[in-house]
This record gives structure tokens, sequence and C-alpha cells, in this order.
């Protein structure tokens, strides 16, 4: 499967904005993480749990923090040419929920996530559980 259905931008920062234009950001597009860019390559992530233990458990102040003290520099990312088993390998093998997708130079064109992955992967198993459903008689083993 191809990753292009989720080749629809993604939310991102700059280095020198603050931790709370992060935060409302996040809070504006309802999503848990941005990529952080430099031109238009990512560099970086910043997550809300990030916001959570690096601003607010230190006492920081969120409206003076900038995001470069805080965000997690060279995320693992994704090609484009990529697929979907691809990027459940990759999160699985090394713990992570969120994989920017990029282009060949390295600009961002998306972003996949464990949520997305996992809606997806729902809805494909829930269509072949109907399908079984549907096309077997009750009389028939299965």
């Amino acid at each position: 499967m191809s990753l292009s259905r989720f080749e629809h931008g993604a939310v991102s920062a700059e280095l020198t904005e603050t931790a709370i234009d992060v935060a409302r950001r996040m809070r504006e597009f309802r999503v848990g993480c941005v990529v952080v860019t430099e031109g238009a390559r990512a560099i970086g992530i910043l997550t809300d749990r990030d916001l959570v233990l690096r601003v607010l458990a230190e006492g920081r102040s969120p409206a003076e923090t900038l995001v470069s003290e805080i965000v997690t520099y060279d995320p693992t990312t994704l090609q484009q040419t990529d697929s979907i088993e691809t990027a459940l390998r990759i999160m699985r093998e090394r713990g992570i929920r969120r994989l920017p997708i990029v282009r060949h130079d390295g600009k961002v064109t998306g972003i996949v996530t464990a949520d997305d992955l996992m809606v997806l992967l729902t809805a494909e198993l829930s269509d072949l559980g109907a399908g079984i459903r549907e096309n077997v008689e009750a009389t028939e083993t299965r």
C-alpha cells in the first residue's frame, strides 16, 4: 500500500517560534505533533508530550521557550516511495508513533502516525470481515 493517502501536508513549526505558539497551532489543527522545518526540510519533530514534559513539567514559560530548545532533532522519516508496510516496520522497530514523509530533496509532503495506520488497518479488516460474512453460507464451514 502506498503512503500517498497521507501526503496532505503536515503542520509545521520553525525553530524560532515559541512553545505556546506551537501548542495553539496543534489545537487549531487538532494534531498531536508538528514537523519542525528549516526552509521546507524536516529537521525535527515536536509532540504534545514534548510540550508537557519539556516545558510544563520543568516549569518553563511557554511564551518564552523556543522550539529550538525543546525539539527532537533528526526525526526518522519516510520517503514518498516507501510503503505502509515500511512505516509499520519502522514504527515497531524504533518504538515511534509519527513519521514525516519527505521527497528525495527532504521537503516534507505529509506525515503518517500510528493512529492513522490503526484507523486504516481496522477499516481494511472490517471490510474483509464483512465480505466473508456476506459471502459465506451459514451451513458452510468457515
